[in-house]
């Protein structure tokens, strides 16, 4: 396996010749089997048994000191696996799944040669990024924990070494976890021990069980069903839009915005994640038309003090209300920060629960969620790093902006229309934005939002900007709809979109859509059939042919009359219902 890559001083190949695959045994102090914890349940749920889903495995480069040899790495990985019982589990999946944590693991870890060295510390991002590739194409071991992979050089000195961890044993909080252990052991070989008793799932899920703990799980399952029932059908729905099947993302790389956030940051006390989603909330306003938007986010779930070091999956997918309305720039940089505090604090929920609980909301407002855009910051932040730093001339973040790149590269299929991921704000704001389809959201769309983003940015960098500025600096024009467009329930919806849905859902009956009938909201006039003969069936039938419509929702209220008027466009000319409601 080889890539070429540029080192600076001359291109050369990078050449990995597999030459051992050692087995690392561990041992920890106990074995032992429970539940699931709330994080594991959301992790089995939205993987499925989908062995090839995207983010069954995450990979990841762990940091390597010069000199450093494999026996070194092997001696450091055995450790982690004694010492974080998340390494060492199985799940058994079913109607109640339970983990099962062995007291001994064995994983493998690959050794891979380089070719044609010298070979140096300058080499070691290029050469990780291409055995994070040679790991992900290896399928030679089923469903393991853990598999991780070094390059060395002529001299066996590890070059580079990556790993592949089961989601549903870490998330990006335990990775971090991880790697800091592992540098630190890498780096000391007397810290080379097990330690003593950590906080592990199995404990987790002991306390998870207890009353307190219950009661704060039921009240984040209300704090999302309330905001479930404002959620928009598709937040960025675009008039026109059909599907291409090309899935991409753009990823915006802008120096200049993260002086820029440093500044409102410390202005007005808030993280810098919230103030970059902050930006990006008002551009989703500015070009959608929502004065409030209700979307998805990840939440670390990493706030209780016996959780800040855990290894397993916490991490799991909140709701956030932020009503941009006409607020100023700064206000509504406090606003979001304050909204995603208080969702962080509702996100430690039942998955079950709340599928069930999504499955009625959808079935009563005639919606099926897509849950975007999804926002997730993978930035971690303290108080010291927001307030610190040299404040920034204009002119020197006017210059920066010679510095912004913008990067297209495919990335495998997501039900998630679209989703935004903060990768930094310190050197370089870099934001990207996933689109599963570029029919739904064009690449146009989505370079003009990302571009926004940064404008919004550095302009607000000087001072705070009213409600009408920020519309100015954006620079974007809201999406065009035309008079066949109405707002129900929180959505925007396309009426020949539902007149569609209709057509396709109650044939043979002749029915028609309207946006408004006597004070009520998107009303359907049909002629019963022998198969729809109530408003429960329609609504049914509705639901059922609703997937795949991002501008439609079911009708509100239905009207099952005998027969079909000559002029079926008007409602007052069908004739009297043989029976009417909401199909709820």
């Amino acid at each position: 396996m080889s890539t070429s890559i540029d080192t600076g001083q001359r291109r050369r190949r990078v050449r990995l010749t597999p030459v051992d695959a050692i087995q690392v045994s561990s041992e920890g102090s106990r074995a032992g089997e429970g539940p699931v914890t709330l994080g594991q349940l959301n992790t089995l749920q939205w993987l499925g048994r989908d062995a090839d889903h995207p983010n069954a495995v995450l990979r990841v480069e762990l940091p390597v000191l010069d000199g450093r040899s494999v026996d070194d790495v092997v001696e450091t990985a055995a450790v982690l696996v004694a010492r974080h019982e998340s390494l060492r589990t199985t799940y058994v999946r079913g109607e109640h799944p339970r983990q099962v944590v062995a007291a001994t693991s064995t994983f493998t870890l690959h050794v891979c040669a380089l070719d044609g060295g010298p070979w140096g510390p300058r080499d070691r991002s290029a050469v990780a990024g291409r055995l994070l590739v040679w790991l992900g194409e290896r399928h030679d071991t089923a469903a393991t924990t853990l598999r991780m992979a070094v390059a060395t050089d002529e001299q066996g000195t590890v070059i580079a070494c990556v790993a592949g961890f089961s989601h549903l044993a870490v998330d990006f909080g335990a990775i971090e976890v991880l790697k800091r252990e592992f540098t630190e052991m890498l780096a000391h070989p007397d810290l080379r021990q097990v330690g003593e008793p950590r906080h592990q799932p199995l404990d987790q899920a002991e306390l998870e069980a207890t009353p307190a703990e219950r009661r704060r799980t039921r009240a984040a399952n209300d704090y999302v069903r309330e905001l479930a029932r404002r959620q928009p059908r598709c937040l960025l729905a675009l008039p026109g839009a059909t599907r291409s099947g090309e899935s991409l993302a753009a990823e915006l790389s802008s120096p200049a915005a993260a002086m820029a956030v440093r500044q409102v940051a410390a202005r007005t006390r808030s993280s810098r994640s919230s103030v970059v989603l902050a930006a990006t909330c008002a551009v989703l306003a500015r070009r959608t038309g929502y004065r409030e938007l209700v979307f998805p986010s990840l939440s670390s779930n990493r706030f209780d003090r016996h959780l800040v070091d855990f290894v397993g999956p916490l991490a799991q997918g909140n709701l956030v209300a932020v009503e941009v309305g006409d607020r100023s720039f700064d206000a509504l940089v406090k606003h979001t920060w304050t909204a995603v505090l208080e969702a962080s604090r509702h996100a430690r929920y039942d998955g079950v629960e709340r599928g069930a609980s999504d499955e009625r909301i959808q079935y009563e407002r005639g919606v099926h969620f897509l849950y975007d855009p999804l926002f997730n910051s993978l930035v971690p932040e303290s108080w010291s790093g927001v307030t610190a730093g040299l404040r920034h001339r204009p002119d020197e973040i006017t210059a920066a902006l010679r510095r912004t790149a913008l990067r297209w590269r495919p990335l495998p299929y997501d039900a998630t229309p679209v989703r935004l991921n903060l990768h930094e704000v310190d050197s370089r704001v870099l934001l990207d934005l996933w689109c599963a389809d570029t029919g739904l959201v064009p690449r146009a769309e989505v370079e003009s939002l990302l571009l926004a983003v940064e404008r919004l940015l550095v302009g607000a960098a000087v001072g705070d900007l009213d409600a009408s500025r920020t519309r100015e600096v954006i620079g974007l024009d809201p999406v065009t709809r035309t008079s066949n467009w109405v707002l129900v329930d929180s959505c925007w919806v396309d009426l020949a979109e539902v007149q569609q849905l209709l057509d396709e859902a109650l044939a043979p009956s002749t029915a028609r859509v309207f946006g408004s009938v006597d004070g009520r909201d998107l009303v359907a006039y049909l002629t019963a059939t022998d198969a729809v003969r109530t408003p429960e069936q329609a609504h049914a039938r509705c639901l059922a042919a609703l997937p795949g419509r991002l501008n439609a929702i079911a009708p509100r209220h239905y009207v099952l009359c005998p027969t079909a008027p000559a002029d079926a466009s008007d409602p007052a000319a069908w004739p009297p219902p043989l029976t009417t409601g909401t199909g709820r």
